[in-house]
């Protein structure tokens, strides 16, 4: 009798999609992910010895090493098939360290796409574990565990606490940190515009800015000055002496990869990193659709290369041509790149089949996957479709020596836009010809202020570390994830602001690991990876390359005594220095009297740096009966907000909310309430009727 091929996947679902693709005599598992690591209680590596790793079977992993290891006494051979990473490649490397007394067939295969064709060209051509791939990921492994065992003790014993520092993590924290010190240092400055709308010889109006005056560009700072410049203006007529007029190829946008995933995810549908990845970890490993059956509904999504099979761009072009006409395919095919090295073993994310419209399978989907499918889908498509031809049309309107320039479009020729369409405000001027004579309708002078620079959301922190070649797109949401864990930062309308905490330790950092907070040379260590999975560098000389300047800049602060966090504020019952300290018994920072213990004042803070007031006695009494006691204010560490408690606690243990004036929902009239969300660490107002009424108020722009 034949016995089974073992097939292992990473993920449950994975091994459901893949199982029903194969015949009887596959038997296919999930070691859901990895099985085995470091040690987290210790370093687990021998620096002394080339940095050999001394890796451990995960705890929690022991019932499924086990079931593994029968199956595989069981089969003919056995089949690795985690995810096509290096992440992926490490995981099949320990599945096998694991397997091989157990089964002497063991292979390692490969799928980008999770579909019935790709599964069983995977199985037809099996191969050996790649071992670059895999020194490339135990390198990385052991940067971070050095990075963070080695620094994090030292951030600890500085400023208290449980702090962590991380080679990606902490740079992620410098650029929020040092975004927010220039919008601290930043001041606004005025400057006025002047527009006008005008009336030529055919209609529509449109609008016209003043830009320059005797051929320099004209600057307008204060009231006074655009006043005298408004009064000059009438003096003189409003003339067209030139039109331009040229025509621009708009190219299409590549195909998405991870971070731009998470970029469009997040500037389109407002979604977390975490939550994008998540979806798109779905629609890869396999939606059932019609008949029960189920299919990979995308490629492989964790990728930084636009290339795209040539199946794939043939298929492409066959849908193209059907849906729109051939004028709406290039003469030559679409191509990409990119200005840094990508990990070319990929193909960029697109729909397994294009002609699997998204409409098509929207019964199937939840709404969030919906979203991510309609989006790599159309721009998958969109990137091989034929440029766009735009018509842009200019006017040089004189008026003395003040130059005034209206623009227009207008659309030739759509091309790829008639898949994605058009986001623009430029609207089509009207047909004049040169020299005409403008009539005046209404002059627009305007005050403005010069911004601030935005702070980092999380679409705009992702395309920063990926522009300065930092840390990998998969990582990006577990970085942004502990940020918030660490309390380093917290969101202020969908935006990350440093907290005092997180300002300390990128103070501390940047001044005792200079180094390690150099973003050209954490770039560095990611180009070097990429060398180590490419065969091009040994992995240990990789290391030691790192370890020796971290060694350096860890024996500089061998002797380090604590330093305490000083607020700029005094102790408003003794007039001491206060300080942010953290206590292990509340498992939170507080504000506390350099005074103690002859001054025991203390207050809470918010993730937000603001204070929590101490308690504060009502002018009401309790409302039991047979109580009377005063009510007290009291702020509740558990539940992140206020609450309204009898001073004759524990006898009576009387609580009442606080009621905030937040209006009533829209929808079912009952009051707004503000709740605190654990999962999002963010203060929400929703309606008071949850969950039968799921209303969220949508957060106030300031």
């Amino acid at each position: 009798m034949k016995k089974n091929t073992l097939v292992i996947v990473e993920s449950p679902a994975k091994s459901n999609t893949i199982s029903k693709y194969l015949g009887r005599y596959y038997t296919v598992s999930s070691s859901m992910g990895h099985v085995r690591d470091l040690n987290p209680h210790i370093l687990s590596i021998d620096v002394n010895d080339n940095y050999r790793p001394h890796y451990e079977e995960l705890k929690e992993k022991k019932h499924i090493i086990k079931k593994l290891k029968e199956l595989s006494k069981k089969s003919e051979k056995v089949l690795l098939a985690p995810d096509p990473d290096r992440e992926g490649e490490a995981i099949a490397f320990h599945l096998k360290e694991l397997l091989k007394g157990t089964n002497e067939n063991i292979y390692r295969i490969i799928f980008y796409e999770i579909t019935p064709g790709a599964v069983s060209e995977a199985i037809e051509n099996p191969s050996d574990v790649d071992l670059n791939k895999v020194n490339s990921q135990q390198m990385r492994r052991i940067l971070d565990r050095l990075a963070g065992y080695k620094i994090s003790p030292v951030l600890q014993k500085k400023m208290g606490g449980p702090l962590s520092a991380g080679r990606v993590q902490s740079i992620a924290l410098k650029l929020i940190v040092e975004k927010e010190k220039k919008i601290m240092e930043f001041q606004p400055e005025e400057f006025w515009t002047i527009g006008i709308k005008l009336e030529g010889s055919t209609l529509p109006q449109f609008m016209a800015k003043l830009e320059k005056f005797a051929g320099k560009k004209l600057k307008i700072s204060t009231k006074n000055q655009s006043d005298e410049i408004l009064e000059a203006l009438k003096t003189n007529e409003y003339i067209l002496p030139k039109i331009k007029k040229r025509k621009k190829k708009t190219r299409p946008f590549p195909p998405l990869i991870t971070s731009t995933l998470q970029q469009e995810a997040y500037r389109q549908f407002k979604y977390p990193v975490k939550r994008t990845m998540k979806v798109a970890q779905g629609l890869y490993e396999g939606i059932t659709l019609e008949a029960g059956k189920s299919f990979g509904l995308i490629t492989y999504m964790r990728t930084d290369s636009y290339r795209i099979a040539n199946d794939a761009r043939s298929g492409a072009k066959d849908f193209i041509v059907a849906e729109f006409g051939n004028e709406y395919y290039p003469k030559k095919p679409n191509f990409f790149s990119k200005k840094t090295k990508s990990q070319d073993a990929h193909e960029a994310i697109r729909p397994t089949l294009p002609l699997r419209k998204p409409e098509l399978v929207k019964i199937y989907l939840s709404d969030s996957q919906f979203k991510i499918y309609r989006l790599i889908w159309n721009r998958f498509l969109a990137s091989q479709m034929e440029e766009a031809s735009i018509e842009k049309t200019e006017f040089d309107i004189e008026n003395g020596k003040y130059l005034f320039q209206a623009r227009g479009e207008v659309i030739k020729f759509q091309g790829f836009l008639k898949l994605l369409g058009h986001e623009s405000n430029v609207e089509p001027l009207p047909n004049l010809a040169e020299g005409e004579v403008l009539k005046p309708v209404q002059l627009y002078p305007k005050q403005n202020f010069t911004k601030p620079p935005a702070r980092y959301t999380e679409a705009s922190l992702v395309k920063t570390l990926e522009e300065k070649g930092i840390g990998r797109p998969s990582t990006y949401a577990t970085i942004i994830d502990t940020l918030g864990k660490r309390e380093y930062v917290y969101r202020e309308d969908r935006k990350f602001v440093p907290t005092l905490l997180g300002m300390n330790v990128v103070a501390f950092l940047d001044d005792k690991f200079k180094e390690m907070m150099n973003y050209n040379f954490t770039a560095e260590l990611e180009v070097q990876l990429d060398q180590v999975s490419e065969g091009k560098l040994d992995w240990v000389k990789g290391i030691d390359g790192y370890y020796k300047k971290l060694e350096e800049e860890l024996n500089k602060v061998k002797n380090l005594k604590k330093s305490d966090l000083y607020l700029e504020k005094k102790c408003p019952e003794c007039g001491k220095d206060l300080l942010l300290k953290y206590s292990f018994k509340t498992r939170g920072w507080f504000v506390g009297c350099t005074g103690y213990p002859d001054c025991k004042y203390t207050e809470r803070i918010k993730e937000d740096n603001t204070r929590i007031k101490k308690e504060e006695i009502l002018d009401v009494t309790c409302p039991r009966p047979g109580c009377g006691k005063p009510l007290i204010k009291r702020y509740s560490q558990k539940t992140k907000k206020y609450f309204i408690g009898c001073t004759g606690y524990p006898k009576c243990n009387y609580i009442a909310a606080v009621k905030e004036n937040l209006g009533e929902c829209p929808i079912c009239q009952r009051s707004l309430v503000r709740r605190y969300s654990r999962k999002t660490r963010r203060y929400f107002v929703g309606c008071s009727g949850y969950p039968e009424c799921k209303y969220i108020a949508a957060k106030k722009k300031q």
